[in-house]
């Protein structure tokens, strides 16, 4: 019941897509697997978060480099009073502590002095956190181009399995032909012929299929290049076959991965991080000494007789020093080192798991060419023995019954052939992808 709701549905997306096609509202446009990525590149959702956390980080870093240099900070005030203010002194008379309208105005600024040497290595940890949101960044465009050349082949072997399951149809529709005639002419049986429209129907049961999945694989290709699942993109159709090696050993892979894979020099940025922040701990331990200077304006009375000064400024200097905080900051020290530690484990773990995933796929590789290799071989005895069984059908020595297993036979074959033909071109892309290949070197087929 399940196989029929879902041929029931790709019937009826295949039909939609078709009926749009026929009314000029869908052209799919043929993209080479270059334009794919380029496209991917400039318009992935992933890309252009990558480059806003790099935004992110670059200003993180002025953040803190701005606190270096001298901060100027400035309080003002108006006041409007009701009235002015007198306090009597007696018979010496009376003093006017404001008058209706007053305003002051302060400026001070503050140049931090021992706290720059933390603030240098907290600018460095910002300024390493840059080079990792660049790292991440190229991460994420070589796996995002590694997205986009699995679906392109995907869509091309689905293309390529619809051309087999449509010639599969050609030919069983010639078998059910020759059964109606050999039947009219009285030479087989009605299960003969029965038996033929079985055949094209479920071949044509598979077609459907096949042409659903072509219309999901342009969907996919689109979305992992940024567009609209419904925008009408199809694949450039290959000119040659691949060259069926994988182009390097095992060694020289695990080699070139531990060499340029950038997770490793994201852990490096890391540890230097890690480092850094062990010093900004140390650097706790001792004073803060800040460089103040201030100027004071205060405006209230203008009898010439005032209790502070109209104008005042000064220069010096603050500190401040926590002598004793029952060991915060020593633990601070402890975490910082625990935290440069497990930096360097992780490193020691990724370099671990680079050299799996490299195997991994170096080994998908050597498989795919084995299976192409006999995939090939399975196609040329299945064309043989399909060829072999018209004849004898033609001479009335074979059944109906024979003709459909050997074309069921050679269907089977050429869709593994087209199977793993992509199955290489996938796996290939895969391992320059794990060796640290980017973009434009994962595109070579």
């Amino acid at each position: 019941m399940r196989s029929l709701s879902f041929l029931a549905l790709s019937a009826l997306l295949f039909a939609s897509v078709s009926a749009r096609a026929d009314d000029g509202l869908v052209a799919p446009q043929r993209m080479t697997l270059r334009e794919c990525v380029q496209t991917a590149l400039r318009q992935n959702h992933d890309v252009k978060t990558a480059t806003e956390e790099r935004n992110i980080a670059t200003a993180q870093r002025w953040e803190v480099g701005g606190q270096m240099f001298p901060r100027l900070h400035i309080d003002a005030g108006l006041q409007q009073w009701g009235s002015s203010y007198d306090i009597a002194f007696g018979s010496l008379g009376s003093f006017r502590m404001h008058d209706p309208f007053t305003w002051t105005f302060q400026a001070t600024a503050v140049q931090p002095i021992t706290a720059l040497l933390p603030l240098l290595d907290e600018y460095h940890v910002k300024d390493l956190g840059v080079d990792v949101a660049n790292i991440r960044k190229e991460a994420t465009q070589r796996d995002v181009s590694y997205r986009v050349i699995e679906a392109y082949y995907r869509l091309l072997e689905a293309e390529r399995l619809s051309e087999v399951a449509q010639q599969s149809v050609e030919q069983l529709d010639a078998q059910l032909k020759q059964a109606n005639s050999f039947h009219d002419a009285g030479v087989v049986g009605k299960n003969d012929v029965l038996r033929a429209e079985l055949a094209v129907a479920n071949a044509k049961q598979r077609q459907i299929q096949i042409r659903a999945q072509v219309t999901l694989g342009r969907s996919n290709l689109a979305s992992v290049m940024g567009m609209s699942p419904d925008s009408p993109v199809d694949a450039q159709p290959l000119t040659a076959d691949p060259d069926g090696n994988a182009g390097t050993s095992l060694e020289r892979a695990e080699q070139k991965a531990l060499s340029d894979r950038v997770e490793l020099r994201e852990l490096d940025k890391r540890i230097d991080q890690s480092k850094a922040g062990v010093r900004i701990a140390w650097y706790k331990l001792g004073p803060q000494i800040n460089l103040v200077g201030s100027y004071m304006h205060n405006d209230q009375v203008d009898t010439g007789i005032q209790f502070v000064e109209k104008d005042a400024g000064f220069v010096g200097g603050t500190i401040s020093w926590d002598v004793w905080d029952w060991g915060s900051t020593i633990s601070g020290i402890h975490e910082a080192n625990a935290k440069m530690r497990e930096a360097r484990i992780a490193r020691d773990k990724m370099q671990d798991e680079l050299r799996l995933e490299v195997r991994q796929a170096f080994l998908n590789v050597g498989t795919a060419i084995d299976a192409m290799g006999v995939a090939r071989a399975a196609v040329a005895s299945a064309e043989e023995n399909y060829r072999l069984v018209s004849k004898r059908y033609a001479a009335n020595t074979a059944t109906s019954f024979d003709v459909v297993d050997a074309e069921s036979l050679l269907t089977q074959a050429r869709g593994q052939l087209q199977t793993s033909i992509y199955d290489f071109l996938v796996a290939k892309a895969a391992l320059r992808r794990a060796t640290g290949d980017g973009p434009d070197a994962q595109q070579a087929p």
